[in-house]
């Protein structure tokens, strides 16, 4: 079946009627519990740039709050703020569980599919069964897979819809994890940056930060989706969706922690696109030898 295909509503009905058989029995026990540096600010030196507005400018994420989701339709473009999501839902004991640990980033996407696809359709079947199918399924298998994990959290009532930096980290750790092995695979094509959008970076030696350029938009007006930095050893150093790294005119902006030993670091950034094809495109740099 193409990644396309229509999926009957029997199944889809299956899918969120397993998915929410899974999260009601896990939970079952909760519920009857009472439900109850860098300090770069991207200053010029120029006195336009110093005689701008007062506007507070942000700084670029290492690790940015709105983590794409890939699904068996592609990489969903519509990306989920998790720490919007965390405030909308805080009063969820159902959601804090399951908004953390190894399925906390699908979980969260899922759960902001349903809150945008309220009520039914013309056929009195529940919108979100069909526009969050894919997330639903996602997080159905997930559950199985890591079932011990959440039926021993009942035991520590630990349950908390965090947003840490680590969560963050792992989220996106999650997300290029699949890439690269899609990249692996040949699902998705790996190709150089053109010349024209090349992403450009700054290191500074003394705090031993870098900051990595991106362009947010091809010539054709195609914008970024997604951009990450990988060290030598293909560790994760910094990632973030357009919304998390828009610098305005600085363009799309992360960055990251030099270590002493770090000699290469890769920027990589998924662009949107016309056909089915995903694909990522790369640009490898030297990085300064450290003091």
């Amino acid at each position: 079946m193409g990644a396309n295909t229509l999926i009957s509503p029997f199944l889809m009905s299956m899918a969120s009627h397993k998915l929410m058989k899974w999260l009601f029995r896990a939970h079952s026990a909760a519920l009857t519990a009472g439900l109850t540096n860098m300090g770069l600010l991207l200053l010029e030196s120029t006195s336009s740039c110093l005689a701008e507005s007062n506007e507070q400018r942000k700084r670029p994420p290492k690790f940015g709050s709105s983590v794409p989701l890939i699904t068996s339709r592609g990489i969903a473009t519509t990306t989920v703020n998790l720490e919007n999501l965390k405030s909308n839902h805080e009063d969820c004991p159902m959601c804090k569980k399951f908004g953390s640990g190894p399925c906390g980033s699908i979980f969260k996407h899922w759960l902001a599919c349903t809150d945008q696809n309220p009520g039914k359709d013309a056929e009195g079947h529940p919108i979100h069964v069909s526009k969050c199918f894919d997330f639903a399924s996602q997080l159905s298998k997930c559950l199985d897979d890591h079932s011990e994990y959440y039926m021993k959290y009942d035991e520590t009532k630990n349950y908390h819809m965090g947003t840490s930096k680590d969560e963050l980290k792992d989220a996106w750790s999650e997300f290029v994890r699949v890439t690269e092995d899609n990249i692996n695979s040949h699902v998705y094509k790996l190709e150089q940056f053109p010349e024209d959008i090349a992403p450009t970076m700054q290191v500074r030696l003394e705090t031993k930060t870098g900051t990595a350029f991106f362009k947010p938009e091809k010539s054709h007006g195609s914008t970024i989706i997604v951009a990450y930095i990988l060290d030598e050893n293909e560790n994760l150093l910094a990632a973030g969706s357009k919304d998390d790294t828009d610098m305005g005119k600085f363009g799309c902006v992360l960055r990251f922690d030099v270590s002493g030993d770090m000699k290469l670091a890769t920027c990589r950034a998924i662009y949107e696109e016309d056909n089915d094809t995903i694909t990522v495109l790369s640009k490898t740099m030297m990085v300064p030898k450290t003091l």
